[in-house]
Order: C-alpha cells, then structure tokens, then sequence
C-alpha cells in the first residue's frame, strides 16, 4: 500500500575560517520537512540502503511551505501517467522513466536520483525496476542497491496521489 508521512532532511549552515589554515564550522538550522512515501507503513528511502549501510538522502519535491509548486505538481502528474508539460524535463529521465526522489541538494535529475517506470494497470500500478539513476547513464539494474518492483491497488494509488496533487495545485 502506497502512503505518505512528514519527513526531516537535517540542514546546515557551513562557514569556511582561516587564511592559511581553513576551519569548517557547521551550525544546525532547522530541518527540511518533506512527505516522503511509504510502502506498507516503511519509508521508500529506508528500502534503498547500499551495501556500506547507508541509506539514501534524496527526497521528494513535497516540500514544507511549497505549495502551488510547479515542480511538486509536475512529480505527482506522472506518477498518475499524465504529462508533466514543460516540467516534464525535471521529473522524467529521457528513457521515460519518471523520479520518485530527486537529489537533495539541486533537485535535478542530472546528478541523479530514485526512478521508477510506472505502468497504470486495470486495477493496479506497478513501479518496475526501482532504483537509482542519472541523466548522464542509461538505467543499469546491476546496482550497488538491489533494484526491485511494487504493485499497488490502483484505487488506493490514485487516491493518495491525487490528494498529494490537489494540495499541492492550490
């Protein structure tokens, strides 16, 4: 089943001292809140964790105080199969697949980002071949993070995204 929760990305402010010698000072600020998907009550992030153990940093463009974003739309549109337009460059890859997290730090597909090919079914919806990818390398399923597919109720699907679309339209 196909949800969504709040989500928090730490954010720092980091200042370079010193002529000679360089010091890095790292002050906390306040959290990027995002809504991150679930799968069956676990975070999507949590499920693409590499072989060293880290787990993956990228996130969606639902971001806290970003509604009416063309962007955060845009994701969610093709998601449903529809057609993102003139945003459709930053949330689909040229192979069609579309993301489902972006790059934290520029949000661009470049650098890359978790993707998907979505397929709208009769009565479900399948994400094939999650895993991540970047504009500059066609999508290779030998990754480091093993790459793997959902299924979901179509019904159920649509309802969460659509709801996510509507919020983030306004």
């Amino acid at each position: 089943m196909l949800g969504v929760r709040w989500a928090e990305d730490p954010q720092w402010d980091v200042k370079i001292r010193g002529l000679f010698r360089w010091r890095f000072e790292a002050t906390a600020r306040e959290p990027l809140k995002f809504i991150d998907w679930t799968i069956d009550g676990q975070p999507l992030r949590d499920r693409m964790t590499f072989s060293n153990g880290r787990t993956c940093e990228d996130i969606t463009f639902l971001i806290e105080g970003s509604r009416a974003d063309g962007l955060a739309a845009a994701s969610l549109r093709v998601l449903l199969g529809e057609d993102a337009s003139d945003m459709d460059r930053w949330v689909r890859y040229d192979d069609g697949r579309v993301g489902l997290l972006f790059c934290r730090g520029c949000g661009g597909l470049d650098c890359g980002g978790v993707s998907t090919d979505v397929r709208v079914l009769d009565t479900t919806v399948e994400w094939r071949s999650v895993g991540y990818q970047d504009a500059n390398h066609p999508f290779d399923t030998e990754q480091e993070v093993p790459v793997f597919t959902l299924r979901f109720d179509r019904a159920q699907y649509e309802t969460t995204v659509r709801t996510l679309l509507a919020v983030w339209s306004a």
